[in-house]
């Protein structure tokens, strides 16, 4: 139980330990705590576990049982011929014996009991660890596809009006068709746009459902601040976690399972014996005697040889798969890494140095625009440059987050504490949070219109 409360923890970290999540949030909003706790009570694939943990705890109990001892009774010289006729000369025998398991056979088999209902319980972990990484993978999914909706959503309302403004201009006579055909053309892309993610998001919070077995979504979205990003761990550090992998752990109690089937191998190598007693009365005389039994097989030709060279082979065998698991595990490890690092720094080049440029180059058109210094579709690239730059940005911090819970799921350990913000709170920055598109149509850009006109 607490290496299972320890795991749900470590999974809550694992890639949105430092999320924010709003606190006056509509209660139809699915945070990533209440994801995992849906998870784990009625996720379909972890059903079985307990049933398969409580199956192996009773084969080890029966394991642990002696075998049972025998009564036997014995009737000889009955309804026999000349003086063996009748029951006269019957000799009947009451007899009770026991098999005695010889090499330690019983322990033995509580052991192999015992570390198969581990192996089942390492499966379990590995499997809700899993699990766990794959619902935080489409959490993560469904707040990456709601900021692009949102996104998606503003280049509507903006293209909306430059098509009214485009209209108006053609009416005019001081736009071309072109121009005209151009804003029609973005309008109806970007309905496009907003259309298709509308439908990957139900689908995205869809299959984040079905992790907790339903076929549609009982929440309305989620809620995670994608740019609260933890400053990247030394790889060192990360390197230490190697061996508390749960793909490694789990060999671990394999090999002690493997040894403990090659000890009782063996341990069957032995012959049991079988001892008895009884009591066997003579009909004839009325007599009564005491009779003792002893047997034991001869392990001439059956001394378990082939179940012990197999029990060997496997246990060698699980040596290789471990060397081979460690080298897969360190690679992934290595290359996580790498992807860690390089999606932070797209993080950081986009919100720090791209995204001011843009932001200060969409000002300069704006400004000059209304002297006539800059076309309106050169006004409209700008914007859309913008808007492109922040969807960048918002992909870059979803591959960040994507990457540390693959790091996290490889090391069974969160590898960083509390989340920082890439600007802290009360820092003086305007892109500390999502941008809002300046929007045709405003007080500005109507007297930005009417320069225009009266300049041309």
């Amino acid at each position: 139980m607490h290496r299972t409360a320890r795991l749900l923890i470590g999974s809550v970290l694992i890639g949105f330990s430092g999320l924010i999540f709003a606190a006056d949030r509509d209660y139809t909003t699915l945070t990533l705590p209440e994801a995992l706790a849906r998870v784990l009570s009625d996720n379909p694939e972890l059903a079985h576990y307990p049933y398969d943990v409580r199956a192996a705890e009773a084969r080890a109990l029966q394991a642990g049982f002696r075998p049972n001892p025998r009564v036997s009774l014995e009737v000889e010289n009955l309804a026999g011929s000349g003086e063996l006729s009748g029951i006269d000369a019957m000799e009947t025998t009451l007899a009770l014996s026991q098999v005695i398991e010889m090499g330690g056979k019983r322990p033995l088999r509580q052991d192999v009991g015992q570390w198969r209902r581990q192996s089942i319980e390492r499966d379990y972990e590995l499997a809700r660890l899993d699990v766990f990484s794959t619902a935080a993978s489409r959490y993560l999914e469904v707040v990456q596809t709601q900021s692009l909706l949102a996104f998606a959503q503003q280049v509507v309302d903006f293209t909306t009006t430059a098509e009214a403004v485009a209209q108006k201009r053609f009416d005019a006579g001081s736009a071309s068709r072109a121009e005209l055909s151009r804003a029609r053309t973005d309008l109806m892309q970007a309905k496009l746009a907003v259309s298709t993610l509308k439908v990957g998001l139900a689908n995205a919070k869809r299959r984040l459902a079905s992790l907790w077995g339903q076929a549609e979504a009982d929440f309305s979205g989620v809620e995670a601040e994608l740019f609260a990003l933890a400053p990247v761990p030394d790889f060192s550090s990360i390197q230490l976690q190697l061996e508390q992998a749960p793909q490694l752990q789990r060999f671990m109690t394999l090999s002690r399972l493997r040894q403990a089937e090659l000890d009782l191998a063996i341990a069957r190598g032995r012959q049991d014996i079988e001892v008895g007693a009884g009591i066997r009365r003579f009909e004839e005389t009325g007599d009564t005697g005491l009779v003792v039994q002893f047997s034991m097989p001869l392990g001439v030709f059956d001394r378990n040889q082939g179940d012990i060279t197999a029990a060997r082979q496997d246990l060698a065998k699980l040596d290789l798969e471990e060397k081979a698991t460690r080298v897969k595990v360190f690679t992934e490890l290595r290359n996580a890494f790498a992807q860690l690092e390089q999606a932070r720094e797209r993080v950081t080049v986009l919100r720090e140095q791209i995204l001011p440029e843009a932001q200060q180059a969409l000002a300069l058109v704006q400004d000059g625009y209304g002297d006539g210094r800059f076309s309106y579709l050169e006004l409209v690239e700008a914007r859309r440059q913008l808007l492109s730059f922040e969807t960048e940005a918002v992909t870059a911090a979803t591959d960040f987050h994507q990457t540390l819970i693959t790091l996290e799921t490889l090391t069974g350990q969160p590898l960083t504490g509390e989340r920082e913000s890439l600007y802290p709170p009360n820092a003086a920055n305007p892109l500390r949070s999502e941008l809002r598109l300046p929007m045709l149509g405003g007080a500005a850009d109507h007297a930005s219109f009417l320069q225009q006109d009266e300049s041309e």
